[in-house]
């Protein structure tokens, strides 16, 4: 049976080597990674159409495109309609 000894210049350096392996694997990110938010752009937009009859409603600034008919898309915006309907 062979026993195996280890000087103490290999066991310094065995050591340093494990604690900057250690060191690198624990960094901390710089800035934490901004994540969006999961309904800012899912389910933004909602669309609704019937026979001849088609809106698409921007749920985030209230704006919406109409079409009746023709095909042709309007503008409109729920603060004006509001207004106009004062």
């Amino acid at each position: 049976m062979k026993t195996s000894t280890i000087d103490l210049k290999s066991f310094c350096l065995g050591v340093l080597a494990m604690g900057a392996v250690l060191l690198m694997a624990n960094k901390p990110a710089a800035q934490p990674v901004a994540q969006a938010q999961p309904c800012d752009d899912t389910r933004r937009y909602q669309a609704v159409g019937v026979d001849k009859y088609a809106i698409i409603i921007d749920t985030k600034t209230g704006r919406f495109l109409y079409e009746y008919g023709r095909p042709n898309w309007r503008k409109g915006d729920f603060e004006t309609v509001i207004e106009a309907a004062k």
